[in-house]
């Protein structure tokens, strides 16, 4: 099988992620893509608990069966390192192919990474990029370069509108946003 695998903060999960993820999935034609929560980020303290990021990211991808909710983080314990993650995703899928699917900002951002040179022993990289750093974009044989839509949508402005009483709707599918209102988050 092919794997794809999507990990985030997801703080809150948008529909910039499922659209892109969608795409990637059709383009590659992967038989299924893992979403992983980031348990503990190295780099960013998220407003909300792992649960809670947990849940949403359950719910938005609930409708899709080709969308998986990976909690590998979780078990591991302790900071989420992405290359621990691979290391164990590759031994309980050792006969399959998998494709870490990086945003071309965090793709800049591996050099900060924990062991970023190993990363291409587990998984080929794939690389969503902007229009902004296509151009800075090197391929190799590890690294695939896919288009997607550029969607203009960030957890950190959803976060910040919702705190200045702003609307989300639609930038996040309905269960998401009834979840995030039940549960008054963001708000401080």
């Amino acid at each position: 099988m092919k794997i794809g695998i999507f990990g985030g903060s997801f703080n809150p999960i948008h529909i910039g992620h499922l659209i892109t993820i969608e795409e990637v999935k059709q383009k590659l034609k992967l038989d299924k893509v893992l979403f992983i929560p980031t348990y503990k980020p190295p780099h960013k303290n998220p407003q909300v608990s792992y649960e809670h990021r947990r849940n949403m990211v359950a719910l938005a991808i609930k409708d899709n069966p080709s969308f998986e909710l990976c909690e590998i983080e979780k078990e591991l314990g302790g900071i989420s390192w992405t290359i621990e993650t691979l290391k164990a995703l590759h031994k309980h899928y050792q006969n399959d192919k998998l494709y870490l699917i990086l945003g071309s900002d965090q793709y800049c951002l591996l050099k900060t990474w924990k062991q970023p040179q190993d990363l291409v022993k587990y998984a080929k990289l794939v690389i969503m990029p902007r229009p902004d750093v296509v151009g800075r974009m090197r391929k190799s044989k590890n690294t695939i370069i896919v288009n997607v839509s550029q969607i203009s949508i960030a957890s950190k402005n959803l976060r910040n509108d919702i705190k200045h009483g702003k609307s989300i709707r639609y930038k996040v599918v309905d269960k998401v946003y009834d979840y995030i209102k039940k549960h008054k988050l963001y708000l401080a």
